[in-house]
């Protein structure tokens, strides 16, 4: 059967008046009872495939979807042909009483298969001795050149200028009579701006509007038309009618793209029950894969993704098992983790470190470590997931969060485990840096259960003096304290948190009282291994001579040359000088901003960058912005600049940067830094194009690296230029990154898909 655009314009507007007089007589059968005013009425499904009609078109005052019925049988009548209609079945002839084929030639020049169709078979219908032009583009036929003009701006969507010249043509010749397909055409071009204009001003009850008035718009051959009036129908609740918008096109139309697009579109408006009806329309390719089985796929991801969320849904087993089995080939880690997750939250921590661990081989990650870390603090064995996380710790606070609950579990293990000095000291450095209390006190438990209460006490101190009311960590002190017989000291915290622990009141009130170790508190996010606490007294081999806190590392007076040149001098009479930070006592322990001159400031600021934290940082070159000395202010928006990128906050790194005059130098720097992380923030938002935008940005001032070329592919991908992604992926994964080799493989994979079906 040919695609209804195959037929003429005669026929269309016959049957289609012809198909409203079978509606207002009920198909020649007993009249049925019909519905109120303006609801939808049966039609045969016959008479709307000839008339190329989409048949869901519905009044537009209709307020609430109507009861679901099949596809193809709800339409509103739809109003009488517009006048301009009823010269369709003049005959337009030449002087000599032949058909003009003007329109035919046009068409064949312009390669418009459809309508040189649709215009052989009008003037076969008009003349049935007439015989088309064997060749249409013989220059034997001399066309008129006025309708050429005429169809020249109707190509152009110049629907006013071709009525125009119509008007013209016919004031020159009253004879000329414009053929129906042209006035068709105009019309439906005319209801399709407008339509498209409602669309995109989300003025749906409009669209709905238009298209009830003008179902000529709702073919397959103005597919985008169908996707706005199924957008309209969905966002104004009429979620059936949406349904049945979509499922026309893939019952009727044939392009793969487009209905492969037609499903992407319904899958972002409806809801997961609504498009049974549409995947079932799916065709299966000659592979005997559905044309839809990548979106089921994402469908899956997104339903297991969403059963994680706080109240999310329980994932279905079908989903589960589509995806798992797709990773058996696919290798995919960003699904690999994904059902990784799932399997914690089911609390299947063996079955996750499966996964995770199948991740981290095919992308060695800070995202594939920190899964398998979590998984193997689940199965407490916290030695592994420290050894594991330990090359990813400094990627991002998170996982940096992760290393140090595994640290800490490490450090708790029963029987205390020898740990390695380059191990050991990669634990300490991860504490200090974070400044994390539970680290601290369990290095201090450690040090105890290896005869070094000196040590021991140190620890403690310091787990205090980042968290006064850690109890764990004065009952460890106190513990210590009595070690060194420093009575003084354990009477002391006695006083101090008497009141507050019990197990501090009775410390050896009781004879042969013996006390147990805290373990590190469980974080709200990952929870850390608890095994059985061990008692204090320990025959193990000293493994340091040196207290542990002594290894701390020595912040240097001049901060790193990769955050900035050169300190300023201090102001003079600042009172800055002293230790490396212009304070004194360097920068570990705080000091408030205002409580340091703005020199001061900027050296204690710089200090904190260097200990990676960039929030107290923030704060101190803020006060460093007071100062006179113009460098000094250079710098400190520099600097400050430096910590916003670091927290993630490009916006606010752009406005830090202008707050004093900077080197053109700092300034590329900056604004490679904020495009960098605006571009990954856009893509991580689901902002492709604005992501390549800033990417297009960037690289006026830096070449792209191997991770951001993979995202400008990425992107790429998700816009459904696989194309042009394929090529990006192809030339990173030749260096040997990760995350490019599983993009060839999606990129590579969406096009044989495209092309198969």
């Amino acid at each position: 059967m040919r695609r209804p655009e195959a037929f003429s314009l005669v026929l269309f507007c016959g049957l289609a008046i012809g198909m409203l007089g079978l509606v207002n007589r009920g198909w020649s059968q007993p009249a049925p009872e019909l519905p109120p005013p303006l609801a939808p009425v049966a039609i045969d499904p016959v008479t709307v495939s000839r008339t190329g009609v989409a048949p869901f078109i519905v009044s537009q005052t209709e307020a609430a979807p109507a009861t679901p019925t099949p596809v193809q049988t709800i339409i509103a009548a739809p109003p009488s042909p517009q006048p301009v209609l009823t010269a369709q079945a003049v005959p337009q002839t030449t002087a000599s009483g032949a058909p003009d084929e003007t329109a035919l030639r046009y068409f064949a020049q312009q390669g418009d298969t459809v309508r040189l169709q649709r215009e052989i078979e009008r003037l076969r219908a008009l003349y049935p001795n007439w015989q088309p032009p064997a060749d249409p583009l013989a220059s034997d036929f001399t066309p008129d050149q006025d309708i050429i003009k005429i169809w020249d701006l109707v190509t152009a969507s110049d629907y006013a200028g071709a009525r125009a010249a119509i008007a013209d043509k016919q004031a020159k010749d009253p004879a000329f009579v414009p053929t129906a397909d042209l006035l068709e055409t105009i019309s439906r071009g005319e209801a399709g701006v407008e339509l498209r204009a409602a669309s995109d001003a989300a003025d749906y009850a409009k669209v709905i509007s238009i298209a009830a008035n003008a179902p000529q718009l709702l073919t397959c051959a103005s597919v985008d038309n169908l996707w706005r009036l199924a957008e309209a129908f969905a966002k104004t609740g009429n979620k059936q009618r949406a349904v049945d918008a979509y499922g026309y096109v893939l019952t009727n139309c044939t392009d793969t793209g487009e209905r492969y697009a037609t499903m992407q579109k319904a899958i972002d408006l409806l809801a997961r029950a609504d498009l049974a009806p549409l995947l079932a329309l799916e065709k299966t390719g000659t592979d005997g894969v559905g044309e839809f089985e990548v979106l089921r796929l994402d469908l899956a991801r997104r339903a297991i993704a969403a059963s994680l969320e706080e109240g999310g849904e329980k994932a279905q087993a079908d989903d589960v098992t589509r995806l798992a089995k797709t990773t058996e080939t696919s290798k995919n880690p960003d699904d690999l983790r994904l059902l990784g997750y799932f399997e914690l939250d089911r609390n299947q921590p063996d079955d996750a470190r499966k996964y995770f661990e199948a991740a981290l081989d095919a992308d060695p990650s800070a995202a594939s470590a920190e899964g398998l870390g979590v998984a193997l603090l689940q199965l407490e064995e916290p030695t592994e997931a420290e050894d594991i996380l330990a090359d990813y710790s400094d990627e991002n606070d998170t996982i940096n969060q992760v290393y140090r609950d595994a640290a800490a579990a490490m450090l708790a293990l029963q029987p205390r485990p020898t740990i390695k000095d380059n191990v050991l000291s990669r634990i300490v450095k991860a504490g200090l840096d974070a400044r994390d209390p539970d680290i601290a006190q369990e290095l201090g438990w450690y040090a105890y259960a290896f005869n070094q209460p000196q040590t021991a006490v140190e620890w403690f101190e310091t787990a205090l003096g980042w968290q006064a009311d850690l109890e764990p960590a004065a009952y460890g002190l106190m513990v210590a304290a009595n070690a060194l017989n420093d009575t003084a000291k354990v009477e002391e915290i006695r006083r101090t948190w008497g009141s507050r622990s019990v197990r501090i009141a009775q410390f050896g009130s009781v004879s042969g009282a013996t006390f147990n170790v805290p373990l590190p508190k469980p974080r709200p996010v990952h929870a850390t291994t608890q095994v059985q606490p061990v008692r204090v007294a320990q025959a193990q081999p000293v493994v340091q001579a040196q207290p542990v806190v002594q290894a701390q590392p020595v912040v240097q007076a001049q901060p790193v040359a990769q955050y900035r040149e050169a300190v300023p001098a201090a102001d003079p009479g600042s009172g800055g000088g002293g230790g490396g930070d212009g304070s004194g006592g360097g920068c570990q322990v705080y000091r408030p901003p205002m409580s340091l001159s703005p020199s001061a400031a900027l050296s204690h600021a710089w200090c904190l960058m260097d200990l990676n934290r960039p929030a107290q940082a923030v704060d101190h070159f803020q006060r460093a912005l007071d100062s006179a000395s113009q460098s000094i202010r250079s710098d400190a928006a520099y600097g400050q600049s430096l910590a916003y990128i670091r927290l993630g906050l490009a916006d606010e790194a752009a406005v830090a940067a202008a707050a004093a005059p900077i080197s053109d130098k700092r300034a590329v720097e900056l604004e490679i830094s904020i495009l960098t992380k605006k571009a990954t923030s856009a893509y991580d938002i689901g902002e492709y194009a604005m992501a390549l935008n800033l990417l297009d940005q960037r690289a006026h001032y830096a070449p792209e690296r191997n991770d951001l070329l993979t995202l400008r592919a990425w992107s790429y991908y998700h816009l459904k230029r696989y194309r042009e992604a394929e090529r990006i992926f192809e030339a990173v994964a030749a260096t040997g990154y990760g995350d490019a080799v599983a993009g060839l493989d999606a990129a590579r994979s969406a096009l044989r898909s495209a092309v198969g079906s």
